[in-house]
């Protein structure tokens, strides 16, 4: 069973029918209803299920579709881990893509436009954030916005993962014998394209 599998049985996410047959998925706690359809809300939904049964963090302290706090109104940040039940203080703010474009993994420029996006979201002048992520799938980059890290550095801040429940990251993003199950370190065939190397 996927995380997301176990979100929908516990009420946590329920898909919605329009009465002109558009599916929709409804984020309960956050209330907030999203186009089934699109393929980066898939992404977004097995991610919060995640969020919720792998990394521990509440539904209630989770946000869909936050409102950055910034000058334009229209931007909106796809998902907001808040340190208080209030939603005031963000601890981790992700940017979720979709996994694939024309049958194709997700390129690497489209995946680091959005390191940029949730960077620039997350850090010291909108939501304070003390991290932020994107996630396409198994494809995942997570940062640490401490003030010990310059304001353009990508690399020295890297973190293997978000961390557990408010922790710390973990130091290795793969474990053998894995974690739960997944995660584990895997041989790969000669030629194997099929993720990319560079996340």
């Amino acid at each position: 069973m996927t995380f997301l599998d176990t979100a929908l049985t516990n009420k946590d996410i329920r898909i919605e029918k329009s009465d002109r047959g558009i599916e929709y998925i409804r984020y309960v706690a956050a209330d907030r209803r999203e186009r089934w359809s699109d393929p980066e809300e898939k992404v977004r939904a097995e991610y919060y299920a995640e969020l919720i049964y792998r990394y521990g963090y509440p539904a209630r302290r989770i946000g869909v579709e936050v409102t950055v706090p910034d000058r334009s109104p229209n931007d909106f940040a796809d998902l907001v881990i808040f340190h208080d039940d209030e939603c005031k203080r963000p601890f981790a703010v992700i940017e979720c893509k979709a996994e694939s474009y024309g049958g194709k993994p997700i390129a690497a420029a489209i995946f680091n436009q959005a390191v940029e996006q949730a960077w620039g979201n997350g850090n010291a002048h909108k939501f304070r954030a003390a991290y932020v992520g994107v996630v396409a799938g198994a494809t995942r980059r997570f940062l640490d916005c401490a003030e010990k890290f310059g304001a353009l550095e990508r690399d020295g801040n890297q973190v293997a993962d978000l961390p557990i429940n408010y922790g710390k990251p973990p130091p290795y993003k793969f474990v053998k014998g894995g974690v739960d199950g997944k995660r584990d370190i895997a041989a790969v065939e000669k030629g194997d394209q099929s993720r990319p190397y560079w996340s």
